[in-house]
C-alpha cells in the first residue's frame, strides 16, 4: 500500500479544525471521564479525523488502516490504559463462557464522533470465531494478558461458503495494531492464551450509508476449509452457536 503523503493527508484530514474543537469541547464539558488527559484528546481527534475522512471518500479504508497503526504506534500503553480507564472499566467485565465480553469506553456524549471504542475481555476458553465484515473498518488492539491472531483476506462470496486467503497466523503483542476494512484483511479471529486477554477495539460502521449491511456478517469454519488456487481456502459459513461450539474449546 502507499504510504499517504504529508502533505495530502494535512490536506486531506486538517484542513478543517472541525474534529479537534469537538473533541476539545467533549473535555471542557467533562464529558470524558477522567482519568482520560491530553494523550487520549490527541489520538481521539487523530482517529475522528482519519474515520471522517475515510467516510468522505478523501482517504480509501487502506489508507485508514495505515493511519490508525501509525497512530496507535507512537502512543504509549500506559498513556493509552489510563486514557481509556482500563483498571476501572476492565473490572466491569462480565465473561461468561466461550462469549467475550464487551465494554465501551467512550461515554454517550460521544455519539456524534464517527468511531466507537471497545475493551474486549476473554477467558482462556473463549474466543472471537472466525468472522466477516462488511462495510466497516476496525483496530484491535491486545493490552493485556496473551492472545493469538488470524487475519484472511476475502477473495469471493459463494451462497455457503467463502474464498478466504490466510494473511496472519501469530502469537501478538501487547499493543500490537490489527486492523480490518473490506480492502484488506477483512476476516480475523482471536484465541486467548492465557488465563484472561483483553482488547482494546475501534470501530467505524456504515462507512458507506447507501449499503444495507454493516458490522459482523458472518460466520466461517476457517480452520478446516477445502484447499483451492494454491494458497486459498473455501470455507463453510457457519451461524453463531457452531462457531461458539467449534472455537471456544
Amino acid at each position: 500500500m502507499k504510504n499517504i503523503s504529508r502533505r495530502n493527508f494535512n490536506t486531506s484530514l486538517f484542513g478543517s479544525l472541525f474534529t479537534f474543537s469537538l473533541v476539545e469541547t467533549l473535555f471542557n464539558h467533562d464529558a470524558l471521564a477522567k482519568p482520560i488527559h491530553a494523550v487520549a484528546k490527541t489520538w481521539l481527534a487523530e482517529v475522528e479525523e482519519a474515520s471522517l475522512a475515510m467516510k468522505n471518500h478523501q482517504i480509501r479504508q487502506g489508507e485508514w488502516q495505515q493511519k490508525i497503526a501509525e497512530i496507535f504506534g507512537r502512543v504509549e500503553q500506559k498513556d493509552l490504559l489510563r486514557s481509556i480507564d482500563f483498571d476501572r472499566l476492565s473490572k466491569q467485565l462480565k465473561i461468561v463462557g466461550s462469549h467475550e465480553a464487551v465494554i465501551e469506553t467512550l461515554p454517550k456524549e460521544t455519539k456524534n464522533l464517527s468511531v466507537s471504542a471497545y475493551i474486549y475481555g476473554m477467558k482462556k476458553n473463549g474466543v472471537i470465531p472466525p468472522h466477516c465484515h462488511r462495510n466497516m473498518t476496525s483496530m484491535h488492539m491486545p493490552i493485556g494478558g496473551g492472545l493469538h491472531g488470524w487475519h484472511f483476506n476475502r477473495v469471493a462470496d459463494e451462497a455457503s461458503h467463502l474464498i478466504i486467503k490466510p494473511t496472519m497466523d501469530k502469537e501478538l503483542t501487547l499493543g500490537e495494531v490489527t486492523t480490518v476494512s473490506d480492502e484488506k484483511d477483512n476476516v480475523h479471529w482471536f484465541k486467548p492464551i492465557t488465563d484472561v486477554s483483553y482488547t482494546f477495539n475501534i470501530l467505524v460502521v456504515e462507512i458507506d450509508p447507501t449499503i444495507n449491511t454493516s458490522g459482523r456478517q458472518f460466520y466461517l469454519d476457517a480452520a478446516n476449509g477445502e484447499k483451492t488456487d494454491g494458497d486459498k481456502l473455501r470455507v463453510k459459513k457457519l451461524n453463531s452457536k457452531d462457531a461458539y461450539r467449534i472455537y471456544g474449546k
